[in-house]
């Protein structure tokens, strides 16, 4: 399935509305989300039904489980959830699932549309984020800088063995008689 999320940060006016291809891993889904409001790398985390479910740190794999693909969630149109990314504090996002079908009209992966861009500071946290949206200064939303950021990351994992091996797994050797 594709899925156009919209995804909004807890106590401020920053969203996103991304289109993810479901066929991709937890891990590498929380990067493209993070990518479109352009985080650093830190762990992240989706809760669906009060079921914390890990999904990598920066992309990469912390545990087995966050390589099944987000289609494993089994999210349908107009579910929620939560997805959190721990900067200096846990950065909680509201995502609402707008559209899940098997072929959405768009390129994937995008950030299609949002509000507002982050200040460029590894400690975040909501009265930063907010104190940086107040600023007369502060820069809108460049639609085609988080568009490249997720297209350059793909649309999803070449190499699911390589994560494993990354994460801990032993490499599989057989031999044949």
């Amino acid at each position: 399935m594709q899925y156009l999320l919209k995804v909004k940060l807890q106590n401020t006016n920053l969203w996103r509305l991304v289109a993810i291809d479901g066929s991709a891993d937890r891990a590498f889904v929380a990067q493209l989300i993070s990518l479109a409001f352009d985080y650093k790398d830190s762990k992240a985390n989706f809760i669906i039904d009060n079921k914390n479910i890990s999904a990598g740190m920066g992309g990469n794999i912390l545990d087995n489980d966050e390589l099944q693909a987000f289609d494993e969630l089994n999210l349908k149109q107009d579910d929620c959830f939560t997805f959190i990314k721990e900067q200096a504090t846990n950065l909680v996002h509201e995502a609402l699932v707008m559209r899940c079908e098997p072929k959405l009209y768009c390129f994937m992966p995008s950030c299609i549309v949002g509000s507002g861009s982050l200040p460029e500071d590894e400690m975040l946290d909501y009265d930063k984020i907010n104190a940086y949206l107040d600023k007369d200064e502060c820069p809108s939303l460049n639609l085609k800088e988080a568009t490249s950021r997720m297209r350059a990351y793909g649309i999803k994992r070449h190499n699911a063995h390589e994560a494993l091996i990354e994460a801990g797994a032993q490499k599989l050797n057989f031999k044949l008689n």
